[in-house]
């Protein structure tokens, strides 16, 4: 299993994030690895969808939590292996915390890691850019 977890806290506009988020057409300007997303329903626990990546192949994703202006997950199928990334938000007096969490299960352990370290790469700049919508 690999597992990864980036948190940033600062000045954000919850509601902002949210939009970025629940609007899967906008995932791209927060995700340099997404080109779009399409779900078949709205943005709620159950709804499926396939994701265009960048550089890569096209993932089915099922959104397997969700719930507003807090937090959601996906979960991708691919084979043996299941990719979990999860997408929390948190206000407080030290201002937003957004938290993203990726979770690899279900092949080899090499192949784990490479695939969730390519992964992790990326999640520093997408906190960056929630931060700067």
């Amino acid at each position: 299993m690999f597992t990864y977890e980036k948190s940033v806290t600062g000045k954000a506009d919850i509601e902002k994030v949210w939009e970025l988020y629940s609007d899967v057409t906008q995932w791209n300007l927060w995700d340099e690895s997404v080109k779009s997303v399409q779900l078949s329903g709205p943005f709620c626990a159950g709804t499926y969808g396939v994701m265009e990546m960048t550089h890569g192949p096209n993932l089915p994703i099922v959104l397997t939590e969700c719930s507003d202006k807090k937090s959601f997950t996906t979960k991708s199928e691919l084979g043996p292996i299941t990719v979990t990334f999860g997408h929390l938000l948190k206000e407080d007096t030290n201002g937003v915390t957004i938290t993203h969490t990726v979770t690899i299960e279900g092949g080899e352990e090499n192949q784990m890691k490479g695939m969730g370290e390519g992964i992790a790469a990326g999640i520093p700049g997408c906190l960056r850019k929630l931060f700067s919508a």
